[in-house]
Order: structure tokens, then C-alpha cells, then sequence
């Protein structure tokens, strides 16, 4: 089974996008359409597509390429719910299958309502973290 759990950390820029919409409050049918198009560009193997949809980070682009290697093409047939323990921020959790091999798909992701765009975490690895970040251990 796919786990994968992407913090948002306060400070650590995200990656992710949209159409530019410059809107006041989070609409979340707009987000079903974000995770929409997320789960087509992975099952589409489209990296560009979905560093379009991650664009709002300079490292979209590598974000999308870490997305395409580790989910792409693997036929996702998933449903998400959603909770928001802050304003502007949801965890994402998206469950089904993998048609190729009716594999479990079990994923959560961090997005966020930010500047009029759906922003969602980068895996892990894509943006270095700060050696001061919380969860890093200081050099021994």
C-alpha cells in the first residue's frame, strides 16, 4: 500500500496552482476540480499538465516530475475527504485503487488556499528543508 503524507509546515513553500483566479474565499467545489485534474495528470503521465497545475512554486515543474515518477500511469480510481483543522488548509485523503493491479491507493496530501490558488505540498525531498525546520535535529 501507497503511503504518502505531505506536511505543510509553517514557513516551507508549497507547490501548486490553478487558473490564476484571483478569488477572496476557498470554494471547494473548485477544489474537487483541483484533485479532478491532479488525479487525470497523474493517470495521463502528463508532467506538464501538472506542473501547470503546480505552477505557483518555482519548483512545480520538479514537484510534478517526483508526482509523475512515483503515481504516474498507475490508473488511479480514487474518492478524497477532506478536513480543515486551520483556515485555508485541508488534509486531503484520497483513497481507492490502482487499476493496473487493483493495488490500494491510500495518499494524503496537504492543500491550501493561498493568493487565489490551490496550493498543495510537495513531496518530500523536492524542496530542501531548512536545517532549522521543526522535526530536523540539530548538527551533532
Amino acid at each position: 500500500m501507497a503511503v504518502l503524507c505531505a506536511v505543510l509546515l509553517t514557513g516551507l513553500t508549497a507547490c501548486g496552482g490553478g487558473d490564476g483566479a484571483e478569488a477572496n474565499s476557498p470554494d471547494l467545489a473548485d477544489q474537487d476540480r483541483f484533485l479532478h485534474d491532479y488525479v487525470e495528470y497523474l493517470n495521463e503521465s502528463d508532467e506538464s499538465g501538472l506542473a501547470r497545475l503546480l505552477d505557483a512554486h518555482p519548483q512545480g515543474g520538479k514537484d510534478a516530475r517526483a508526482r509523475i515518477k512515483a503515481y504516474g500511469g498507475q490508473g488511479w480510481d480514487v474518492r478524497w475527504s477532506r478536513i480543515s483543522e486551520f483556515e485555508g488548509v485541508w488534509r486531503v485523503d484520497m483513497t481507492g485503487t490502482a487499476r493496473t493491479e487493483d493495488k490500494p491507493v491510500r495518499v494524503t496530501e496537504t492543500v491550501a488556499w493561498e493568493d487565489g490558488n490551490w496550493v498543495m505540498a510537495p513531496l518530500p525531498g523536492v524542496v530542501p528543508t531548512p536545517s532549522n525546520a521543526a522535526g530536523t535535529e540539530p548538527p551533532g
